[in-house]
């Protein structure tokens, strides 16, 4: 009994004609939409600064923080737990823009180093990237302060 088997010209042309076939004009318009990047906090604010609040804390009525963004991409941070003395911890290093809205401190370690720049204000972000929902979301926000005369 003899096996019918396509030539091997007439297969190869067949997989090159089914691979050529068009779109229709309505998908090939449709592109993926590019972000917006005229107006990301990166461009468009005034970002430099000093932004302070007490952030939620487990084990103590809160964390006053104050973080100071430089516009060499440098920063310094400090932390003092609410009801524990006066104590006050200072940090300084880098941070870095992971996208034109977003910003990384550098060398933290540990907690959460991912803050949301918008209009004079940073949102401490989850260990996650996302923003903190629910009823403390309100207490994740630092405020800019106003620039010294």
């Amino acid at each position: 009994m003899a096996v019918l088997r396509p030539h091997p010209a007439f297969l190869s042309a067949a997989i090159l004609l089914g691979g050529c076939t068009t779109q229709p004009p309505a998908l090939t318009s449709m592109g993926v939409p590019k972000p917006d990047t005229a107006h990301i906090s990166q461009r468009v604010l005034d970002w430099a600064g000093t932004y302070a609040g007490v952030l939620p804390c487990a084990d103590c009525p809160g964390v006053r923080e104050t973080i100071t963004l430089n516009k060499n991409l440098t920063m310094e941070i400090t932390t003092q737990y609410v009801g524990r003395g006066d104590q006050i911890f200072r940090r300084g290093n880098q941070f870095s823009w992971v996208d034109g809205n977003t910003i990384r401190l550098e060398g933290m370690g540990g907690g959460p180093t991912l803050y949301r720049v918008s209009e004079n204000q940073l949102t401490q972000l989850g260990m996650d990237g996302k923003p903190v929902t629910g009823p403390l979301a309100a207490r994740f926000i630092l405020k800019k302060l106003p620039k010294p005369r």
